[in-house]
């Protein structure tokens, strides 16, 4: 799996997993895109909408974090990997706020998939600037022999 044409429908079929599983994803994430996917890389398109607003009138802090969780799993999904892992760490620095009717895009890289963790930061920008920046960290241990079971890679 190393061309763009086998990492994007790939992406996109993990993305439809979490959202068939029909937990907090679903729920809050359903109406997020998979743009385009390289090995290690990801862009996906995140439409603000009402329910994903503060008191304020601004994009919910919980909902960057979220979209840190999901982008940094994708771009392991990216790497071939159908499994994503678990997290152990999780960081979001705020930077600019997002409105009702934002176009978010989230740009996630991989930046090591090693044997036992797998390190992604994430990019929220509204047009060209970074309104958000994440780090995930995940285990991927297990991950790689549930992949290995599954034949994903």
């Amino acid at each position: 799996m190393t061309s763009s044409a086998t990492v994007l429908p790939f992406v996109r079929n993990v993305w439809k997993n979490f959202l068939d599983a029909k937990g907090l994803d679903s729920f809050l994430l359903s109406n997020l895109k998979v743009v385009t996917a390289d090995k290690g890389k990801v862009i996906l398109d995140f439409p603000v909408r009402k329910e994903h607003l503060n008191r304020l009138e601004s994009l919910h802090g919980g909902v960057m974090g979220t979209l840190v969780d999901i982008g940094g799993s994708l771009s392991i999904a990216s790497m071939g990997m159908k499994a994503t892992g678990v997290t152990t760490d999780l960081n979001v620095t705020c930077l600019s706020p997002a409105k009702l009717g934002d176009v978010l895009s989230v740009e996630a890289t991989c930046v090591k998939l090693g044997k036992t963790l797998a390190f992604t930061e994430i990019d929220l920008k509204l047009k060209d600037k970074i309104i958000a920046q994440g780090r995930h960290t995940k285990y991927v241990a297990s991950a790689h022999k549930s992949n290995e079971i599954d034949g994903t890679f």
